[in-house]
């Protein structure tokens, strides 16, 4: 006897699983994750807690996009020693930062406040040289009059 139908059998490979693609974004999109998150996050007050996870779970950040999380961790510690180091590690990543995204660093520094904690809280500790340092470095990024306000405030602290 012919069948009159056709069945047509799916095969299924059980015992093998797929494996998940890494993740194929640029800096820019990354970054732009990043900023999402960390707003988010912001509005439930966990913005620092957000970044360090996000800096403890991905070992392939690009240098540039760190300069980012660094800057927003600075602005949003909890402590104030995390806050300078903070600090610290986003300048050792400004370099980066200039050399591979210039326009994403000028649009988007006006909106990060790592520098204004760093300058108050300096000038809490009465490091006043270094909080100068601190606005020089804000003037050299482009955020100029009220930087230059707030060193010559300190430079009469002096």
């Amino acid at each position: 006897m012919v069948a009159k139908y056709r069945i047509r059998f799916s095969v299924v490979r059980w015992g093998v699983a797929r494996r998940i693609e890494p993740s194929r974004k640029g800096p820019e999109e990354r970054l732009d994750d990043l900023l999402e998150g960390h707003r988010e996050a912001a509005l439930r007050n966990e913005g620092a807690k957000y970044v360090a996870r996000v800096l403890e779970a991905s070992n392939s950040l690009p240098n540039a996009v760190k300069f980012f999380a660094y800057a927003l961790l600075a602005a949003d510690a909890a402590q104030d020693e995390e806050a300078l180091a903070a600090l610290a590690e986003a300048e050792a990543y400004l370099p980066a930062v200039r050399q591979e995204m210039p326009r994403r660093l000028a649009k988007e520094i006006p909106s990060l406040r790592f520098l204004e904690r760093a300058i108050a809280v300096l000038s809490d500790r009465a490091e006043f040289e270094e909080a100068i340092r601190i606005c020089n470095l804000a003037m050299a990024l482009g955020l100029g009059p009220s930087y230059e306000r707030k060193k010559a405030s300190l430079l009469r602290m002096t």
